[in-house]
C-alpha cells in the first residue's frame, strides 16, 4: 500500500507540471515569424490581425541571412541581411545587420542594426519598444 500512495503521488508531482511554452532552442527560430502584436507606449493601444498598422514578417535562414517584409497600405518592401545570436541565461538575442538605411530597420539607435530575443512564451520580441518605438511580437 505504502508503494502505491508513493506511485500515485510521484504521477500526480510529474502531471501537474505546466506543458504551455516549450522555449525554442538555438536552431528553433529558423523560419518565418509573422508580426501578430503591436502595442504602443500608452495604455491599451494593443492592436493584432488586420487592425495592426502594417503586416510584416521575418524569414532566418540557417546560414546566418535573414529577409524582412513589410505589407503597409498596399506596398510591400523588402530587405535582408545578416544576423547572429546570442544566448544569454535569460533569453536568446538576436543582433540583424542590415546592408544599408530602410525604413523596415525598427532600432533605438540609428544604425543598421535591430535587435531581437526570444521570450519564454516563444514570442520573438523588437527592442524597439525600449525607446518609445511600437512593441513588435512575432510567432513562428
Amino acid at each position: 500500500m505504502k508503494h502505491l500512495i508513493i506511485l500515485i503521488a510521484f504521477l500526480t508531482f510529474f502531471n501537474s507540471c505546466s506543458k504551455d511554452a516549450v522555449p525554442i532552442d538555438s536552431t528553433g527560430y529558423y523560419g518565418k515569424w509573422t508580426l501578430v502584436k503591436m502595442s504602443g507606449s500608452m495604455a491599451n493601444s494593443e492592436t493584432t490581425g488586420a487592425a495592426m498598422e502594417w503586416q510584416e514578417f521575418y524569414l532566418f535562414n540557417t546560414n546566418g541571412t535573414f529577409t524582412k517584409t513589410r505589407n503597409r497600405n498596399g506596398i510591400k518592401t523588402t530587405i535582408s541581411g545578416t544576423y547572429t545570436t546570442e544566448n544569454n541565461s535569460d533569453a536568446i538575442y538576436f543582433e540583424l545587420v542590415y546592408p544599408n538605411d530602410s525604413e523596415l530597420i525598427g532600432s533605438c539607435y540609428g544604425n543598421l542594426k535591430e535587435e531581437l530575443y526570444l521570450t519564454a512564451n516563444n514570442t520573438l520580441s523588437s527592442t524597439w519598444k525600449n525607446c518609445d518605438g511600437p512593441g513588435l511580437e512575432y510567432k513562428k
